[in-house]
């Protein structure tokens, strides 16, 4: 599964995970109501609201089974029926007609649901509810318990505006995340874990770089997996990711805050290690080749060796020079027979 798919199930799997919890409330909600009408002897409407928790139960099943279009187009038209048949019973007093609004344009959420068929859906609810405000429709029956309607409407604003303010809320902060993710991901290569090219490049090429860490030098590091293309060669290209990611998790281990480890491209990485004396760059690449030597890499048991080159990058330096001359070290260190480590003169 490529990353972009994995990002959008994830992504609606929090969708979802949002809907459950806003379905699982609304069929406690329509359970209390069972009884509130049974007790005002509104026995059909009690009847009504039995229909109305199934309606939320299978809702809640076709949600769980991954069919959200039909378990909102279903909850719609139950809100729809429900809050029209209070109000024609009881008038708009109760405030029942506010659940018209709240869910008006909750298909919207659903991207396989047709735009147009979401947008109709949610001009009928606004549409209803506008007819109801606007018009006197003669009630059925009257509310027993006339002091209690203030309470009750005010009741039923907060009742039908809470989770529609906690499923935005959270949609927000899904939002929010996701954005976070998309920005790690675009700074960070995705085989490897370690921080991209492109992330270096515009990170490392600030002008106020040096300041932010008060330095006046530091080293830069070019290091490339020797004869990388035969192993790709004879034990086939997944092998050859394997070993990335292997020696990835060596330079990742090794590498920590502010230390820098770039997939640079291909089997090349670089580093960029805030110290200023070569004994201690040497103590750095002395112990990533003991950790890729003691590593039993595959079962074919690969000899996986590294060659290097170090270059000094000083403040009044750009970065790409810096990259240049760490480049020609490690070029070197390649002719001359590869795992070695060449210094920049």
């Amino acid at each position: 599964m490529s990353i972009q798919n994995h990002d959008f199930f994830s992504i609606e799997q929090k969708k979802v995970a949002i809907l459950n919890k806003v379905a699982w409330y609304c069929l406690y909600l329509h359970a209390a109501l069972i009884f509130f009408f049974a007790y005002i002897e509104a026995y059909w409407l009690s009847g009504l609201n039995v229909l109305s928790v199934i309606c939320w139960a299978v809702g809640l099943n076709l949600l769980s089974n991954g069919k959200v279009a039909n378990a909102l187009q279903l909850i719609c038209f139950e809100v729809l029926v429900h809050s029209v048949a209070v109000s024609l019973t009881f008038g708009i007093e109760l405030g029942f007609h506010y659940y018209l609004w709240a869910i008006a344009c909750i298909l919207l959420v659903e991207q396989t649901i047709p735009i147009f068929r979401s947008i109709a859906f949610a001009v009928t609810m606004m549409l209803t509810f506008g007819i109801l405000v606007t018009f006197e429709f003669p009630n059925i029956s009257y509310f027993p318990y006339p002091k209690l309607l203030p309470f009750i409407h005010f009741s039923n604003v907060l009742i039908s505006g809470l989770p529609m303010i906690f499923a935005l809320a959270s949609l927000r902060e899904m939002s929010i995340q996701s954005r976070e993710e998309l920005t790690v991901m675009a700074s960070k290569d995705a085989l490897t874990g370690l921080h991209n090219r492109r992330f270096a490049q515009k990170h490392l090429n600030c002008p106020n770089w040096f300041e932010s860490y008060n330095k006046e030098a530091v080293f830069v590091v070019m290091a490339d997996i020797d004869h990388f293309k035969r192993i790709n060669d004879r034990f086939g290209h997944e092998r050859g990711d394997d070993v990335l990611r292997i020696v990835s998790g060596i330079f990742i281990d090794c590498f920590e805050q502010p230390n820098l480890a770039i997939r640079w491209g291909g089997e090349e990485f670089l580093f960029v290690v805030h110290e200023e004396n070569e004994h201690t760059i040497q103590r750095f690449i002395d112990l990533i080749t003991t950790l890729l030597e003691q590593h039993n890499i595959s079962r074919e048991q690969l000899k996986v060796t590294l060659s290097f080159g170090v270059a000094k990058w000083h403040k009044n330096m750009n970065f790409e020079t810096a990259v240049s001359y760490a480049d020609q070290a490690l070029y070197e260190s390649k002719r001359s027979g590869r795992d070695r480590v060449t210094y920049f003169d």
